[in-house]
C-alpha cells in the first residue's frame, strides 16, 4: 500500500483514508490545515499509487496493509478521518485493530442504506460487468453527485478515477454492496470501546443522507453534522466548512480529560 507522511512534530497522528476513484491527492484542501498533528495518508489498492494484488477481500486486506504501515513507522494510536468508501475501512480497521483507533470521523458515510438503494446497489453490481469503468464512473458520479454545485468534487474524482484500474473498480463496488450487511458488527465494537465518532454529510447526498440519520440514531454517543448545499464529497466541495468541523472535533478531543 502506497502512502505518505507528513510529519509536523506531533504527538498525535491522524490517518487519511479516501474515497472509491480517489487517492491522496483527495486530501489536498485537509493536509496543510491538519498542522497539529502528524499526517499518514494513504492510496486504498487499486487507486493512486497502490497496485491491484488481490482478487477478493479489498477491506479487510486494506487494514491489514494499515496495521502493517502503523507497526512499520512506530505509530500508536491514530484519529481516522475518512470519505465516502473509506468510511468502510474505517470501520472495518476500528473493528479489526480497536486498540489502535483514537476517533472516526465519517464523511459521506456509505452504510446503512434503505431496501429501495440497496436493490439499486445489486443492479450498479451487475452493471459493472457490462459497462466499461471510462463510461460507468462518470454515470456513477453523476448520479452520486448530480447538482451544478457538485462539479467541482464530480470533475476531481472523474480525474483521479483515469487512473484507477477497471479490476479494482469492480472489486471496491462488490465491497461496498457486501459491506452493507456487516454494520451491526461494526456498531458493536464501536459502542463497547466508546470510541467517539464524527458523521459529516452534505445536506445534498441524497443517495446517503437518510442512511446517516439512521446511523446516527444506532450511535447515541456520536456526532453529526449536516453542511448546507453540499453533496457528497464535502471534503471538496465544502472543505473551508469540512476543515473547521473536522478540527473542531479534534481539538475537542484533544482537550478533553478523557483523552489526556
Amino acid at each position: 500500500m502506497n502512502y505518505k507522511i507528513y510529519d509536523n512534530n506531533a504527538d498525535e497522528w491522524v490517518l487519511l483514508i479516501h474515497g472509491l476513484g480517489g487517492s491522496i491527492n483527495t486530501w489536498k484542501y485537509q493536509i496543510g490545515e491538519l498542522t497539529d498533528y502528524n499526517v499518514l495518508a494513504v492510496d486504498l489498492e487499486g487507486h493512486g499509487n497502490t497496485p491491484v494484488d488481490r482478487r477478493g477481500h479489498l477491506l479487510a486486506g486494506a487494514s491489514s496493509d494499515i496495521n502493517d504501515i502503523l507497526e512499520k513507522e512506530n505509530i500508536g494510536k491514530v484519529h481516522i478521518i475518512s470519505m465516502s468508501l473509506g468510511t468502510l475501512v474505517a470501520m472495518e480497521f476500528a473493528f479489526a485493530h480497536t486498540e489502535k483507533v483514537k476517533s472516526i470521523i465519517l464523511a459521506g458515510f456509505v452504510m446503512n442504506l434503505g431496501l429501495g438503494y440497496k436493490t439499486l446497489l445489486a443492479i450498479v453490481e451487475g452493471f459493472k460487468y457490462i459497462v466499461p469503468k471510462k463510461f460507468f464512473y462518470p454515470m456513477f458520479a453523476n448520479i452520486m453527485m448530480p447538482r451544478r454545485n457538485h462539479k467541482k468534487s464530480r470533475d476531481f474524482f472523474i480525474r483521479e478515477s483515469v487512473r484507477m484500474k477497471s479490476a479494482a473498480f469492480r472489486m471496491w463496488l462488490t465491497e461496498l454492496y457486501r459491506t452493507q450487511f456487516k454494520l451491526d458488527d461494526y456498531l458493536s465494537v464501536i459502542k463497547e470501546n466508546r470510541l467517539p465518532v464524527f458523521l459529516i454529510s452534505g445536506m445534498q447526498d441524497y443517495f446517503f443522507v437518510n442512511s446517516v440519520k439512521r446511523t446516527h440514531k444506532k450511535m447515541s454517543e456520536s456526532t453529526l453534522c449536516f453542511i448546507e448545499k453540499c453533496g457528497h464529497v464535502c471534503s471538496i466541495e465544502k472543505h473551508d466548512v469540512f476543515n473547521r468541523l473536522m478540527l473542531d472535533f479534534l481539538h475537542g478531543l484533544k482537550n478533553s480529560p478523557v483523552s489526556a
